[in-house]
């Protein structure tokens, strides 16, 4: 519709992967760096991780567009949910030789001469399996075995597992420690970084065939963009997409940052609604000064001038010191502070003889809290909504805490001793933040992450039901099958920016509950207005 209007071949911020568009981004040269060196040194096993739409699957067909089949033979297990004997099957398919046997020693047979046959001709056998983190640990066990085909030097078969960052925490199970120790070369893949942001954004314009005289994103537009979609190319992609469209409508060739909003607002209606609530609350604040400057002024017209006072420089908006808030930490007593601030924000009342023991999120669990591990940036932390802890890393090795309660406009809020939320500088928080946070939430029916709806028919009905709690239940499907159930998670998956791959792992979960009237979930800002 607009591509005419902006000189545009095509679309340049399509959802879909295109690899005329593959832009690589600090973090996506490191992935790539990095399994390049793994598949090298014939590392065996590699692990890849990120947030959803962090960009992994770019970083991967890159990859393989770069092994030549002169000197690689490569395989992609876009699916892997499948039971040891259909893993073994499609990965022969793949590799384009027989999966024929219903035992799993004919078909590894088959693969072992396989892989002598390339070995032979000088060529390294590279395996990808995507969204690793939704395996069964019994069909990860399976493929630990194939790291066995091996000569007396080395192994035949690089394996590279992509996933999630739940994908760790699914190895580092005890049944699997013998695979977790196989993984030498490890990457988790962050978002893009402010200047990566607007060097993607136009890297995709020209790609598209974009002039620059005829379609612009002014820097007020890739702030509010980046701020929005916290560095996740597919959020970027999904606002960017719709900027064009508003522009389009509006005969405007530059975008400008009230226009991203709008395009936020209807990408993401519910960030739509809280950037509208914090707009409200700040004309509020605003109007309130003004009113009390106005009083002053009266008050003071009323007595006699007094000479000119010498010029004093505009007040500005104040942060609270991070470093101050720092020095009365010490480790133990951070780890203390954000266990106790994340279980009041949840109203739950430890007894007064239970300290954390051990880490802290072990303690939490104990205390009846489920724990998503984040990896990213603030703006993602804040799009998901719910009081983190912050994992921050000062000067010699030393680790501190902070319980994290959101983005003002140029603050990051965190809680401080006295219960209270402080706004520290963005900046210097990012400085020694790890990019690591841990979202405390409550899982209010019980269900196991991932939810195996595919098999177990209780299971699903419970996950539908939260769907329709959620109001994510298309109102036209009565009845509950899996496919019913598959389709209501993508469709609210790619409602809140996540990949729409019908798997209910935890931070779908997590945001489903978020989006269920009957389930309380805490805002730290509530959560201390009972502060005495």
């Amino acid at each position: 519709m607009y591509c005419t209007y902006f000189g545009l071949k095509e679309r340049p911020f399509t959802l879909t992967p295109n690899p005329d568009f593959i832009f690589l981004g600090k973090a996506h040269q490191e992935a790539f760096a990095h399994l390049l060196y793994g598949i090298d040194q014939k590392a065996g096993f590699i692990a890849l991780t990120g947030e959803v739409g962090a960009g992994k699957t770019t970083v991967i067909r890159t990859l393989l567009t770069r092994l030549t089949p002169e000197t690689h033979a490569t395989a992609l297990i876009l699916n892997p949910m499948l039971s040891s004997l259909g893993l073994l099957k499609t990965i022969n398919r793949e590799f384009g030789i027989s999966d024929s046997g219903e035992e799993p020693a004919e078909l590894v047979e088959t693969l072992n001469q396989f892989l002598l046959q390339q070995k032979a001709a000088h060529k390294t056998v590279v395996l990808v399996i995507d969204e690793a983190q939704d395996m069964e640990p019994v069909v990860l066990e399976q493929v630990r075995l194939l790291s066995n085909l091996e000569t007396a030097t080395e192994k035949l078969i690089q394996i590279i597992l992509v996933g999630q960052p739940e994908l760790e925490t699914l190895l580092s199970r005890s049944e699997l420690r013998q695979l977790n120790q196989r993984i030498t070369v490890r990457y988790h893949l962050t978002p893009m970084d402010a200047a990566d942001t607007r060097d993607y954004i136009a890297h995709r314009l020209r790609v598209a065939g974009g002039p620059p005289e005829m379609i612009r994103f002014s820097t007020g537009a890739v702030q509010t963009i980046h701020r929005f979609a916290g560095g996740l190319p597919r959020l970027v992609n999904a606002v960017a997409d719709r900027c064009l469209l508003i522009g389009y409508t509006a005969e405007s060739r530059q975008i400008e940052a009230v226009q991203a909003r709008q395009a936020i607002c209807e990408v993401a209606p519910a960030e739509g609604r809280r950037t509208r609530r914090r707009t409200r609350i700040l004309a509020a604040a605003v109007a309130a000064l003004l009113l009390g400057v106005a009083v002053l002024a009266g008050m003071v017209a009323t007595r006699p001038a007094p000479a000119p006072p010498a010029a004093t420089p505009a007040p500005q908006q104040t942060a609270t010191s991070l470093t101050r808030l720092l020095q009365r930490l010490d480790e133990g007593r951070s780890n203390l502070e954000a266990y106790q601030t994340i279980l009041k924000a949840w109203n739950i009342a430890p007894s007064a003889t239970v300290l954390p023991i051990g880490s802290l999120e072990q303690s939490l669990k104990q205390a009846g809290l489920d724990i998503f591990r984040y990896t990213g940036n603030l703006g993602g932390l804040a799009r998901i909504g719910y009081p983190a802890i912050l994992e921050l890393s000062l000067p010699n090795s030393q680790k501190r805490y902070l319980v994290f309660g959101g983005l003002t406009k140029e603050l990051a809020l965190v809680a401080t001793e006295a219960g209270s939320l402080a706004g520290v500088s963005t900046a210097a928080l990012e400085q020694v933040w790890t990019g690591r946070a841990l979202i405390p939430w409550k899982n209010m029916l019980g269900l196991p992450v991932p939810v195996p709806y595919t098999t177990n028919n209780s299971q699903r009905e419970l996950l539908a039901r939260l769907l329709v709690s959620a109001g994510a239940w298309p109102p036209n499907q009565p009845v509950i099958t899996e496919g019913a159930v598959r389709e209501a998670l993508k469709t609210f998956q790619q409602s809140q920016g996540l990949e729409a791959a019908g798997v209910a792992g935890g931070q779908t979960l997590l945001l489903l509950n978020r989006q269920t009237p009957d389930f309380k979930v805490p805002v730290l800002k509530k959560a201390e207005r009972t502060d005495p």
